[in-house]
């Protein structure tokens, strides 16, 4: 049975407050600084909708990491890797969906730091409460359900263009 964690209009909400901290921090003055990199392929609508709502227009570059097989984390495949050249010297946000152990955005921070970045920060859609790994702006808090809808897929792969955080009750 499915049910719904999170809903459209709470999902937005969060999403709003998200973008308009980062114009906050940004603008047109000091967008050369920074790269915003999102995490494929669960991230991607998250993205999407904080992107839209920027009032900067800064770097853009996706990064493709899988860790996952099913719902077993395995160990990490860098597909889509960004330009070691554009992220010296640059703050970098990482954007994922959902930081379960932290072990991914652990993973891209350390590579990307090692590239020459000044600072890495990261966004998720989804907190496991669980997750001590410090996460600097979170969307929503959740406990240990597997998630899917708004972008990441459930445990049959399907699910993504779901417009909410849904979960399988057991």
């Amino acid at each position: 049975m499915q049910n719904i964690l999170y809903n459209p209009a709470q999902i937005h909400s969060r999403v709003n407050k998200i973008s308009n901290h980062l114009n906050g921090l940004y603008n047109h003055e000091n967008e050369d600084s920074i790269v915003l990199a999102p995490i494929l392929q669960g991230a991607v609508s998250f993205f999407a909708d904080i992107a839209r709502n920027l009032t900067f227009d800064p770097y853009v570059e996706y990064i493709g990491v899988s860790s996952y097989q099913g719902v077993q984390q395995k160990e990490f495949h860098l597909y889509k890797m960004i330009d070691p050249k554009l992220v010296q010297d640059k703050t970098i946000w990482l954007f994922d969906d959902i930081a379960d152990s932290g072990n991914t955005l652990r993973f891209l921070t350390d590579m990307l730091m090692q590239f020459g970045a000044k600072e890495v920060k990261t966004c998720v859609l989804l907190k496991k409460k669980h997750c001590t790994y410090p996460i600097d702006l979170v969307g929503l808090e959740m406990n240990n359900e597997w998630v899917f809808g708004y972008g990441m897929d459930g445990e049959n792969g399907r699910g993504r263009l779901l417009n909410a955080i849904n979960y399988n009750k057991k």
